[in-house]
Parts: structure tokens; C-alpha cells; sequence
């Protein structure tokens, strides 16, 4: 008896051989990078029915976020791997056992909204409750800062131009308005780019609404010289960007350019460029596609990238003429009426594709200084990109941009991706 113990019988040996594989270098690592159970942080929520919640501490990004722009072309390729993603970023998941719960219990959708209309009825019939920051600024209390970037109003980028030109000049040759103007000279926020998103998304796109409102809406606002260099660029562009397929009128190059004075006026600069090394940056997409007019995607390590749609645009096959007016009745409207109509189309065309610019800009913006870790990413950015922080952003684009460009409306297509999401 005294002879017998557990390690020299086979079932024990054969436990001892197990315990060694579970505690296996390799997987022990997996199990870090992956998150598993033990790891899991406990997070202090409290939420109210399908409320956002309220308290929560964004911890920040791990040091595996760095990771990840490694990892888009990957995910990319097989959405499959878009779990490891999930993981990092701390989302939370469903087993597979739960999802099949969850499909028994659930009941039959009702139909989605078709129209903007529609969806305005359904949410005042149903008195859903507004959870934005401004009704419940008591969800978007982060508990802690300390993860958080904090955004420096600093001159913006014309002004540190005009002051690196200036400061060569002597004092007495400077008139006294470009005394006044160099000493009031325009600030803007200045962010700080990182493998990964360091700003909370609704408190991001609030500063930037501010910056805009008090540069271009400002009762005493005055058109600054990156708006007077982006109205000259359209002006001498208006046949290339009115063209009916800019493929053949508008370069790569061009389209560059026009990123660069868009990203000035609108962004202040803060939308990453390109890197020329890696990739073009900017392209078209195919003269058939009908799905999209743009896709835009950022990554820090290839910068932001923008296709255009060259044929298409939105607004493109709507009436000019009033209500119920045919295709018959333009062809037999008389020629002055037929070269107001061939203006604003042309003029209708350009807007809306620097719109399309402006929509796809939104989306690198948001993509490259939202934090991607915050309890209020899914609500502010959502899964395709036009949460609520989007949708803020965009409206008070289409307000700038039709100041700026001299226009009635200029439309960002928001109403359509709402009813997207929803749907």
C-alpha cells in the first residue's frame, strides 16, 4: 500500500499530462490576447430597460489595440476573425447557446420604416426615450478621464501659416488691421493622432460643432483664406467635378487636392492624409456599382482612403421643374429654361459630390480619434459608422457647407442612413 501512490498510476498521470497542456506557453498568451474569463474586468454599470448606461469607466485602450491595425486586412478578407477584434475592444458577445435562445424568444419584427416620415411616427407612437447627450447628459458622465485625450484649442493652420510668413517681416511694415487680425488670430482644436482613438465621440464632435460654429456661423465671421482658396479651386474646377464621369476629368492627384482644402476648411486639418508610400489614397469605384456613391476607410498605417462613385450622385435623377414635371415637358420647355435647368444640374452635381467628400471625411474623422473602448461607442459611432455622433457631426456639415459653397441645401445623406441602420 505504502508502495502506490497517484503519480505512478495511469489515470493520474494522464491528469498530470492535461494540466501541462492546459498551462501551455502558446495558449496561456492566446488566453491574454483573446481575454479570457479570469481577465475580464467586472465594470460598474447600472442600466435602466434598453437605456445607455450610466456611470462607466472606459478604461482605455489595451496595448493589444496596437495590434489591430495590423489586423484589419485580415478581418477584412474573413469576417470570421472579427471575433479577435471584438475581444480586444472588450465588446460585448453572445455564445451560441444564448443567440438560440434569443431567436426562440423572439417574436416576428415589425415591418421597418421606409421613410424618414415613417420613423418620426413609429418613435412618437411608441414615446421612446431620448437617451442623446443633451436630454440624458447623465450617461455620458465617464467616471474616469484619465484614459481620455484632452482636446487643445490651438491657431489653426492657415493662421500658423500666415504667422510663420509674418514673423519674418518687420513690425513697421504690418498695417494696423493685420496688427488686429494676427493678434485675434482664429484657434482650432488640435488632436493628437494614436495607433487608436483617444477622445470620447459625442464630447469630440461637440468641441468640433463649436469650432465650426464659431469660425464660419458667427455673426461676425468672415470668410477665411482657406474658404476663399476652396471657392477659387471650384471655380476653376466646375467643368472637371461636373463631368459626367469624373474618371476621365478628375485625377487621383486632383482628388487629393481637393481632400487637402476640404480637410482645411472643415476639419481644421485633423483627417490623417494618405501614406504616398503605401497606397494611392484616393480612387473610383466601378462605373456599374448602384449600392453606394463612396466608401472611405482609415487605418493608421495606410492614412485615410476615399473612393468616389465617378457616374453617380445623390439627388442625381430628381426634378428640377416643380412638381409632376416629365421628362417630356423638359424636352419641350423652351432653351433658356433648358440652360437654367442644364445649370443647376451641373451646379447640383458639384455639391453633392463634395458632399459625398464630406460624408466619407466624417467617417476617417470619427474612425481615427473616437475611442473605440467607451460604453458610448456603440451608441454614439454604431456598427455601420452613422450613430449618433455621426449624425450630429454630418447636420452641422450640411449647415457649414451650405454657407461656405452659397447653396440652399447640401445634403450629407443622413436620412437615408438612419433608415439603413434601423432597417
Amino acid at each position: 500500500m505504502g508502495k502506490s501512490s497517484a503519480a505512478e498510476t495511469p489515470g493520474a498521470h494522464s491528469t498530470v499530462e492535461k494540466k501541462r497542456r492546459r498551462l501551455h506557453p502558446i495558449r496561456r498568451i492566446a488566453k491574454f490576447l483573446l481575454g479570457g474569463s479570469k481577465q475580464k474586468k467586472k465594470r460598474d454599470t447600472t442600466t435602466d430597460g434598453n437605456q445607455e448606461p450610466e456611470g462607466k469607466t472606459c478604461h482605455g485602450a489595451s496595448r493589444w489595440q496596437n495590434v489591430l491595425p495590423f489586423l484589419e486586412p485580415l478581418i477584412a478578407l474573413d469576417p470570421k476573425l472579427s471575433f479577435i477584434e471584438d475581444r480586444i475592444l472588450k465588446r460585448p458577445t453572445q455564445s451560441a447557446n444564448e443567440k438560440a435562445r434569443q431567436q426562440q424568444r423572439q417574436q416576428p419584427k415589425p415591418e421597418p420604416p421606409r421613410t424618414l416620415r415613417d420613423l418620426q411616427q413609429r418613435v412618437q407612437d411608441e414615446n421612446v426615450f431620448c437617451n442623446c447627450d443633451e436630454c440624458a447628459p447623465k450617461y455620458y458622465k465617464i467616471s474616469t478621464t484619465n484614459s481620455h485625450g484632452t482636446i487643445r484649442d490651438v491657431p489653426s493652420t492657415s493662421q500658423r501659416a500666415l504667422s510663420s510668413t509674418t514673423t519674418t517681416q518687420k513690425q513697421s511694415f504690418l498695417t494696423p488691421s493685420q496688427l488686429r487680425n494676427s493678434a485675434a488670430a482664429a484657434i482650432g482644436p488640435q488632436l493628437e493622432l494614436r495607433f487608436h482613438g483617444t477622445y470620447e465621440a459625442m464630447s469630440l464632435v461637440r468641441h468640433h460643432i463649436a469650432w465650426l460654429d464659431a469660425t464660419y456661423i458667427h455673426p461676425s465671421a468672415t470668410p477665411t483664406p482657406a474658404v476663399k482658396q476652396l471657392g477659387a479651386l471650384l471655380t476653376t474646377w466646375h467643368p472637371h467635378l461636373s463631368s459626367a464621369n469624373l474618371r476621365h476629368t478628375l485625377s487621383t492627384r486632383q482628388l487629393a487636392t481637393l481632400f487637402s482644402h476640404l480637410n482645411t476648411v472643415f476639419f481644421n486639418g485633423c483627417i490623417p492624409p494618405h501614406n504616398a508610400t503605401l497606397t494611392a489614397g484616393f480612387g473610383y469605384l466601378c462605373d456599374t456599382a448602384t449600392d453606394c456613391f463612396g466608401k472611405s476607410s482609415f487605418n493608421p498605417l495606410l492614412g485615410t482612403q476615399i473612393l468616389l462613385h465617378p457616374c453617380l450622385w445623390r439627388g442625381q435623377h430628381t426634378s428640377t421643374h416643380g412638381h409632376g414635371t416629365t421628362d417630356a415637358e423638359k424636352s419641350s420647355s423652351s432653351s433658356s429654361s433648358s440652360s437654367r435647368y442644364t445649370k443647376n444640374t451641373t451646379t447640383r452635381s458639384i455639391t453633392s459630390r463634395i458632399a459625398t467628400l464630406l460624408h466619407e471625411m466624417s467617417h476617417a474623422y470619427l474612425k481615427a480619434y473616437a475611442c473605440a473602448t467607451c460604453p458610448t461607442h456603440a451608441s454614439s459611432i454604431g456598427p455601420l459608422g452613422h450613430g449618433r455622433a455621426w449624425q450630429c457631426l454630418a447636420a452641422k456639415l450640411e449647415h457649414v457647407a451650405a454657407v461656405i459653397l452659397g447653396q440652399p441645401v447640401v445634403d450629407l445623406g443622413r436620412a437615408p442612413a438612419l433608415l439603413r441602420d434601423v432597417a
